[in-house]
C-alpha cells in the first residue's frame, strides 16, 4: 500500500503523462526548460532541489514539496539539511510556511525515509 507521499508523487507523474498526451510539444519544452536548471553547474543538483524544496514549502505547494523532497532524499540530502532548508522557508514565509514544513514537509520526509 502506498503512503500519502508516494500517492502524491504518483498522481503528479500521472498528471504530467496525461498532460503530455494532450500537449506533447508544450510539455516536452517545459520539461526541457525546467530540467536544464536542475542540472549540475556551479550549484549542484542536490542544492538546487533543496532550494526548490524551500520555495515549495514557502508557497505551500504540496505536490512540489513531495517532488523535491523525493529528489532531495534520492540525492543524499541529510535530514538535518532538509530540516534546515524547511526552517529557512519558515523564517522567510512565516506561519503559513512553518505549517507546511511541520506537517507536509516532515510527514513526506518520514514517508520517503521509511520506504528505503
Amino acid at each position: 500500500m502506498k503512503n500519502h507521499a508516494e500517492e502524491t508523487l504518483h498522481d503528479y507523474r500521472h498528471g504530467i503523462e496525461e498532460l503530455t498526451s494532450y500537449l506533447p510539444e508544450a510539455t516536452k519544452e517545459y520539461n526541457r526548460f525546467t530540467g536544464a536548471f536542475f542540472e549540475d553547474g556551479e550549484v549542484d543538483r542536490k542544492h538546487k532541489h533543496l532550494m526548490a524544496l524551500a520555495i515549495s514549502v514557502k508557497d505551500g505547494d504540496e505536490a512540489s514539496i513531495t517532488y523535491h523532497m523525493d529528489q532531495c532524499v534520492a540525492l543524499g540530502c541529510s535530514d538535518q539539511q532538509i530540516y534546515e532548508t524547511m526552517g529557512v522557508a519558515a523564517a522567510y514565509g512565516g506561519g503559513s510556511a512553518m505549517s507546511q514544513a511541520v506537517t507536509v514537509g516532515i510527514r513526506t520526509l518520514k514517508e520517503f525515509r521509511e520506504r528505503s
